[in-house]
């Protein structure tokens, strides 16, 4: 989900070139893959990232990949199985750090006390007000949410869903007047929130010149705001999280 998810940086667009040798017009982010990481398995996926950001997983075949990392193909198929495999560990790679940050906040937190709502927020956003997100994971996101269901949501699940479930399990107990099915639509707006603030990190007709520590405060305060309002809806007495 989160994971985090959800996840877009509009400051990432790039120019097209030319290439000289073809006279042919390459996308920017094609054209911007010029420093491949020393390991296949790493070269293999520098060029799945550049590639599904730009074209979508549908439209980008495993032998564009392998020809964009100038690796054999029979190499992508032996590091990660196929084309689903590797969209898995392409985003696994960027949101996994992430990921483990936010179960570790979760758990400093409650070892000390049954935490607040703002303090699990909080914990949740530390990692973007810590400027930890790498900033091709929400172009990643952005385009896993385009993709058909059968292949985000898996995806998603697999990635997401352990940090998704403790989260909600903390404001469940943060909130006890919130009803489960109430809960998770107001964690998914949550989510909502901030892959937009990740998209366009400023209002229309603003430039993003604040502190990115100082956005996410805001952000903060939006969502907590959200997740405290009416807190008795949609409770039924002995109600669980499915």
């Amino acid at each position: 989900m989160i994971l985090d998810l959800y996840l877009l940086n509009s400051n990432n667009r790039l120019n097209e070139i030319d290439m000289s040798a073809s006279n042919q017009a390459v996308p920017s982010r094609t054209s911007s893959y010029k420093k491949p990481s020393d390991s296949t398995r790493a070269k293999i996926l520098d060029a799945a990232e550049v590639l599904f950001v730009e074209k979508g997983f549908a439209a980008t075949s495993v032998r564009a990949i392998a020809d964009l990392a100038a690796v054999n193909l029979a190499a992508t198929h032996y590091h990660f199985g196929s084309k689903e495999g590797l969209l898995a560990a392409t985003i696994h790679r960027r949101a996994g750090p992430i990921n483990a940050a936010r179960l570790t906040n979760l758990d400093q937190l409650e070892m000390a006390s049954t935490p607040a709502v703002e303090e699990i927020v909080k914990a949740f956003f530390e990692p973007l007000a810590a400027n930890r997100v790498d900033e091709t994971l929400p172009n990643l996101i952005a385009r896993l949410y385009g993709e058909p269901d059968a292949i985000s949501g898996p995806l998603l699940q697999q990635e997401f869903g352990v940090v998704s479930d403790r989260y909600l399990a903390a404001f469940e107990k943060a909130l006890p007047g919130v009803g489960g099915n109430e809960l998770r639509w107001r964690f998914h707006f949550f989510i909502g929130a901030m892959v937009h603030l990740l998209s366009f990190p400023a209002p229309l007709g603003m430039k993003p010149t604040e502190p990115r520590a100082d956005i996410i405060k805001r952000l903060e305060a939006f969502v907590s705001a959200g997740l405290i309002q009416n807190q008795v809806a949609d409770r039924v007495p002995g109600e669980k999280l499915l």
